[in-house]
């Protein structure tokens, strides 16, 4: 028997709020890690000048000197370069439009295809027959597990499958109602899993 959906809703995400949702996702789960590592490689360079300045170091101590900078660099450098990229890429699915399903045990999240206007057949369709359509995409199960983390932020709701994927849900499509159902489902089915940030 099918559970009962506590919300039903469709929505799309624009170019600007999956940044700040990416950001969000980043300082919460991406930046301590980094920061925490480019801490320790510029200590390990910065004990490596000591030795070397009290003549207990040698060659090899230069070259650690440089290995730790260069990669506590790139360890800070990565996940600017990544936002970038992906924020390239979304520019091309921004108009894309969700289905979200809340049960009362998971969340089902899957792409609205529309389906495409009649057109006339082209040359190598008239020669090789029609192309087939685009395959269906699956729909996204979440079960809410402790794998599994959502924040609520002023604008949106993020769900984090623990490294993984993480999805944004914008509540400028949702009800007053609706978004106080969310909270409440949230915080009932996942207590320490669901973070609160409303205000910020």
């Amino acid at each position: 028997m099918e559970d009962e959906a506590l919300i039903k809703k469709r929505y799309s995400i624009p170019y600007e709020l999956f940044g700040e949702a990416f950001t969000v996702f980043q300082k919460k789960f991406v930046f301590p890690k980094n920061w925490l590592m480019t801490g320790l490689l510029l200590l390990l360079a910065v004990g490596n000048i000591l030795n070397i300045i009290f003549g207990k170091g040698d060659t090899i101590g230069y070259v650690l000197v440089l290995v730790c900078i260069a990669l506590a660099f790139i360890n800070w450098y990565n996940p600017r370069k990544l936002k970038r990229s992906l924020m390239e890429s979304v520019k091309g699915i921004e108009n894309d439009i969700y289905n979200l399903t809340i049960y009362p045990e998971r969340i089902v999240i899957g792409t609205v295809l529309e389906p495409e206007n009649e057109k006339e057949p082209e040359e190598y369709e008239e020669v090789f027959g029609e192309i087939p359509m685009k395959e269906d995409i699956a729909d996204t199960e979440i079960f809410l597990h402790k794998n599994v983390k959502v924040i609520e932020r002023k604008k949106f709701f993020m769900i984090y499958i623990k490294r993984s994927m993480f999805y944004v849900v914008p509540k400028e499509p949702l009800t007053q109602e609706e978004i106080e159902i969310m909270n409440l489902h949230f915080h009932k089915q996942m207590d320490k899993n669901f973070i609160c940030e409303a205000s910020k």
